[in-house]
């Protein structure tokens, strides 16, 4: 494989990364749902065509059937009356109706046939529908729960390992140095009291001294 085709690959392969975390799966499954039911009213349409061809050629055949029946009559009552002219033309319409019942009867059979491809087809997608859209309401609840397990998620991630993170030995630590100097000031003010008191003892009383002078 050559460099510009692996370099494509790579292309692709991250854009499709890309897309994959901004598409949101239950939208794309609306808009599936959607189209099939888009479809669906389609077929629903071209099939109510075919079904009413359906009903007009079985109509057309009825007619037929109803024609060659009429002259059928018209032939027996033309013999009746020994006029076979007559009857031959009555059979002759007759034998016209029968040829055009055949022909629609064909028709009709293909076309009855067509509607109930048609009509199982839509059944097939009428189901498919409603699997799809019980997928859909079961996707959603589970992504939704999803999103919601990873914000939380991502909030705990955050406490534990986030930029705020606080190493409590080291807020220890420092404490215990703060607190061990100002012990350590203390310790020095208690010392310096002390000092203080004993150089009070050590202080000259010069009133005495005073004195010592004046019994001199």
């Amino acid at each position: 494989m050559g460099v510009l085709k692996r370099i494509s690959n790579i292309f692709r392969a991250k854009v499709n990364d890309t897309l994959d975390g901004i598409e949101n799966p239950i939208e794309l499954l609306d808009q599936k749902l959607r189209d099939m039911e888009d479809s669906l009213n389609k077929a629903k349409l071209s099939s109510a065509q075919i079904l009413g061809n359906v009903h007009e050629i079985k109509k057309k055949m009825e007619n037929s059937k109803r024609i060659s029946s009429e002259f059928d009559e018209k032939v027996k009552l033309a013999l009746s009356k020994n006029n076979e002219e007559l009857a031959k033309k009555a059979l002759e319409r007759k034998l016209e109706a029968d040829k055009t019942y055949a022909s629609l009867e064909s028709s009709y059979n293909d076309a009855v046939q067509k509607a109930e491809a048609i009509k199982a087809k839509l059944k097939e997608l009428e189901e498919e529908i409603r699997k799809t859209r019980s997928y859909r309401d079961e996707a959603a609840a589970r992504f939704n729960n999803a999103e919601a397990s990873k914000k939380v998620n991502e909030i705990l991630a955050n406490v534990e390992t986030g930029g705020n993170k606080i190493n409590m030995d080291d807020i220890e630590r420092k404490i215990q140095k703060k607190e061990a100097l100002a012990e350590g000031l203390g310790d020095l003010r208690q010392e310096d009291s002390l000092e203080k008191e004993f150089e009070k003892l050590d202080q000259v009383n010069l009133d005495e001294e005073l004195k010592k002078y004046k019994q001199n």
